[in-house]
Parts: structure tokens; C-alpha cells; sequence
């Protein structure tokens, strides 16, 4: 028995051994906050809409898609933060606007928003 408990203190040593070593190179690695986030919008939408990243109340306009056409657009990473308070905001020429999910994206991730003939049943993938 006493064997076996040794043997237990052993591996449990040697695993808070690893758990506590210092990160070195990649990993402890801050992420670049000028890297560009990639923002892909397919519109199934039957008219032009402007796209815009939201802080709050704040807007800031990422750029339009034509009725039923696809568009891209880019953004520094730093504009998001880590809040996951910002959100994109799909606002048709002639409606009322549609507020995405809240974005959590990493340095070096694209989102794919497919908006919908109904904007509320738009989608949003971060890859």
C-alpha cells in the first residue's frame, strides 16, 4: 500500500511540476493588436446596406453591400478590445437596422456574416 501511494505522489508531483513551468517562445507571444480582422458579408438582402462595427453607442462605418452581392472589409483587431461589447450592425438603405451577436475574435480569425431576406435570421461564423 505503501508502494502505491508513493507511486500517487509521484505523478501528482510531476504533473504540478508541469503546470507551474515558465512559458517560453509562441506562447507567451502578445497578439499583434494591428493585425487586420477580415469581415465577409453575403447579402441575400433585396437592397444596398451599410455595414458598421459598434462600440456602444459609437458607429463606425465599415463600408456597403449591393442588393444581393457579397462584400469585404477589414479592421484592426485593437477596434474589437476584449469586452465582447462590440457588434456588427447590418442597416439597410431603407428599414431598420440589425444588430449582430457580440464579436469575440482572436488576432489572425475571419467572420462570415450570410444576412438574410428577413435580417433576423442573418448568420455570423468566426473562423
Amino acid at each position: 500500500m505503501y508502494a502505491v501511494r508513493m507511486a500517487l505522489w509521484t505523478v501528482v508531483l510531476a504533473a504540478a511540476a508541469g503546470a507551474c513551468r515558465q512559458r517560453t517562445g509562441s506562447e507567451s507571444a502578445m497578439p499583434d493588436p494591428s493585425a487586420t480582422v477580415l469581415v465577409e458579408v453575403e447579402s441575400h438582402f433585396m437592397g444596398d446596406i451599410v455595414v458598421y462595427l459598434v462600440a456602444g453607442s459609437q458607429r463606425e462605418r465599415l463600408g456597403t453591400v449591393t442588393a444581393l452581392n457579397s462584400a469585404a472589409f477589414t479592421f484592426p483587431w485593437r477596434r474589437l478590445g476584449t469586452s465582447g461589447s462590440r457588434r456588427l450592425l447590418a442597416y439597410p438603405i431603407a428599414g431598420r437596422g440589425f444588430l449582430s451577436e457580440p464579436l469575440y475574435v482572436q488576432p489572425g480569425q475571419s467572420i462570415k456574416w450570410t444576412l438574410e431576406s428577413d435580417l433576423d435570421r442573418s448568420t455570423l461564423v468566426v473562423w
